[in-house]
């Protein structure tokens, strides 16, 4: 099941947000803070949270400086920026501060749970119209060529880990998807990157490497 914690302070925002995830799957859970003591108060008790959508004009914070607390408290959740902003200059300066993506409040339900799976399979996500210009469009993008966070030992990003963590399990590709809440397909790209990682051409041998590292 899909944990997500959204810090907003307007409470209509964070009842959308919900009301949508569960519209899409009714499996989600949704967690609600509307500052970031209560943020850093939820994290400890809930080390399952998936990923943070974040605004950036919660009440006790300037700028990014909750982004930064956030990072400080939890290095390993990604965090996606939730904006009613969508230019360019402040998807840039948040991708710079460390956000994992940027969403803005106006995508709809399903754009923003494509770029929930996309930040959770490793990758930056930023909105499309960001790379189309000002042709505005409802579909998600996402940005491979910047730098995704890793595990300094493995090579793995957080998501690979977890996917060869149930290959180890003995998970089918299917299994997987609907463990981790992605499509089959994007399972089977995890375990291509996990074989090049490591150089090896088989998953038994993918896990035998991860254990020597």
């Amino acid at each position: 099941m899909l944990k997500i914690l959204v810090a907003d302070d307007h409470d209509l925002v964070r009842e959308g947000v919900n009301t949508a995830l569960a519209e899409l799957d009714p499996q989600i859970s949704i967690l609600g803070a509307n500052c970031i003591a209560a943020v850093l108060q939820l994290l400890p008790t809930h080390p399952d949270i998936d990923i943070v959508l974040l605004d950036l004009g919660l009440p006790d914070c300037e700028q990014f400086s909750g982004l930064l607390q956030i990072r400080e408290a939890a290095p390993d959740i990604p965090v996606a920026i939730l904006s009613a902003l969508d230019d360019q200059v402040s998807v840039h300066a948040a991708l710079a501060a460390g956000a994992d993506g940027y969403i803005p409040k106006t995508s709809n339900k399903k754009v923003i749970l494509q770029a929930i799976c996309l930040i959770l399979a490793g990758e930056i996500y930023l909105p499309s119209i960001l790379l189309q210009g000002n042709q505005r469009t409802g579909s998600a993008a996402s940005v491979t060529h910047l730098p995704q966070r890793r595990d300094a030992v493995t090579g793995l990003t957080r998501r690979q880990i977890q996917v060869l963590e149930l290959i180890e399990k003995g998970l089918s590709n299917k299994e997987i998807a609907r463990q981790i809440f992605c499509t089959e397909g994007t399972v089977k790209a995890h375990v291509t990157a996990i074989l090049k990682t490591f150089g090896v051409s088989s998953r038994a041998k993918a896990i035998i490497a991860a254990k020597a590292c």
